[in-house]
């Protein structure tokens, strides 16, 4: 199975972020397709999931938070995923931890725009810290694509928040016609793809207007030792992420897609505990 390359870690050290090209099958991508859709639609029927959801600028739903406490029979087995084991060892190393995980979701003809910003958390060091998006839709400039601003990760804080502010600025006096600043480009990508964006490069969508949505699965993901360092969530919680990705890897081990032929083998950081099968699992892992 699709493997992260070195050039493609190098180019994400230097541009802030990298799309990866045909990571996931189009037996997986179909499947979280049909999920998605219904957790969509529950929350715009004002279903059980629709309290965790956030709205945009423009009042539109566009995101739903903690996507593996919601019944489903994709999340948990995209992020058991080989690519992303492998990735998180070798560019966060062998103690991490995935940390958070969300669907944003562009509703056709009148998609939430996401206004130019830096994830939280930022720090002022040059860690590895980012997202993993996974695509199963395509995403174009047509229907709200991300835009980014390449290398803008390594930009000090006082110039990104100066950039962003008079943007945003612009792109509210302009009436909101124009989402593409000389600095910024689109980025593209097809069913399967996986972008990594670093959580200083600035990024956002505009609206979708057009007739087709699209759709985005997030995964935070940070390292024990950076989070003792900089105390972002308690270590408990960190034990009880590492237990649900052990039960996530188990699921996918057990309920393999049809192009499976390996399976990612995680051990454990030093001191966080072993989840055996029928162990409880807590599927949220929210912040107390």
């Amino acid at each position: 199975m699709r493997k992260i390359t070195d050039e493609e870690i190098e180019f994400f050290d230097a541009q802030g972020y990298v799309i990866c090209r045909d990571v996931f099958g189009d037996d997986e991508m179909a499947n979280v397709r049909t999920e998605t859709a219904r957790l969509i639609d529950e929350v715009l029927a004002g279903g059980a999931a629709e309290k965790w959801s956030l709205t945009g600028p423009e009042g539109i739903p566009f995101e739903l938070q903690y996507l593996h406490m919601h019944p489903n029979t994709f999340s948990l087995r995209l992020l058991a995923h080989p690519f992303i084991g492998d990735l998180l060892t070798r560019m966060v190393g062998p103690d991490f931890v995935p940390c958070y995980e969300t669907l944003v979701f562009k509703l056709k003809g009148h998609g939430s725009s996401v206004p130019w910003h830096r994830d939280s958390n930022v720090t002022e060091e040059h860690e590895r810290i980012f997202n993993i998006d996974i695509y199963p839709d395509k995403s174009t400039v047509e229907n709200s694509c991300v835009w980014l601003v390449p290398g803008s990760h390594l930009w000090q804080h006082e110039k990104a928040v100066e950039w962003i502010e008079r943007t945003k600025k612009e792109w509210i006096e302009c009436g909101k016609r124009n989402f593409s600043p000389p600095e910024a480009i689109p980025a593209e990508v097809e069913p399967g793809d996986v972008m990594l964006h670093n959580s200083k490069v600035v990024h956002g969508s505009p609206e979708n207007k057009s007739g087709t949505q699209r759709r985005v699965v997030y995964f935070d993901n940070r390292s024990l030792s950076l989070n003792e360092k900089y105390r972002w969530w308690p270590h408990e919680l960190m034990e009880r992420r590492g237990v649900l990705y052990q039960s996530a890897l188990y699921e996918r081990r057990t309920n393999p897609y049809p192009m499976d032929d390996e399976c990612f083998e995680y051990s454990p950081p030093d001191g966080m505990p072993i989840w055996n099968p029928g162990d409880p699992v807590d599927l949220q892992c929210a912040p107390d």
